[in-house]
């Protein structure tokens, strides 16, 4: 099953699944994976950090300056030890659990970042998912997953967004 959040930017997705996660453990629900966390840097800009959900890990992830070498996408720089640490989550992912993984962009649209350890631990079958995609790419990423189970698409918007992401993880109950 391969879900997608879907929204604008600033939109409230991370923070939906991050409202949503100590329900889903109450609940029983395993998860892995990881979510991307808008730090201010000492200039005011957003940047990001990588928490991984199973131990709370965090580390730098996107930056708006480093080394050239490291893959970039717009106005940021990808660490590439989180970027290691974010693909071997994915490609570790357990079928008992649900992949989180927030989130798929434009870089992993070009065949960059993340795309592909997501792009094999997509075409398992077994494997839970819940990506987080950008509106703005929503149509090109489900064309990109094309072949594997179609996803389900939720927009964050949806005042019932909550209730379809748990009724569509959560056991019956």
């Amino acid at each position: 099953m391969i879900i997608i959040l879907s929204g604008p930017v600033h939109g409230g997705k991370t923070t939906l699944i991050q409202k949503s996660l100590s329900r889903w453990a109450s609940r029983g629900l395993r998860f892995g994976g990881f979510l991307s966390l808008a730090v201010p840097n000492s200039r005011g800009e957003t940047e990001y950090d990588f928490l991984d959900l199973k131990n709370g890990r965090r580390l730098p992830f996107l930056r708006r300056k480093g080394e050239d070498e490291w893959e970039h996408v717009g106005d940021f720089r990808l660490v590439p030890r989180t970027l290691e640490a974010a693909r071997a989550l994915i490609a570790a992912a357990d079928p008992a659990e649900v992949l989180i993984v927030d989130e798929v962009g434009p870089l992993e649209l070009s065949g960059g970042g993340l795309w592909s350890a997501l792009r094999e631990a997509v075409g398992r079958s077994s494997l839970r998912t819940l990506l987080v995609v950008r509106e703005n790419i929503l149509e090109e990423m489900i064309e990109a997953l094309r072949g594997s189970v179609p996803p389900l698409v939720l927009d964050v918007r949806n005042p019932n967004a909550s209730f379809l992401l748990d009724r569509s993880l959560l056991p019956p109950g």
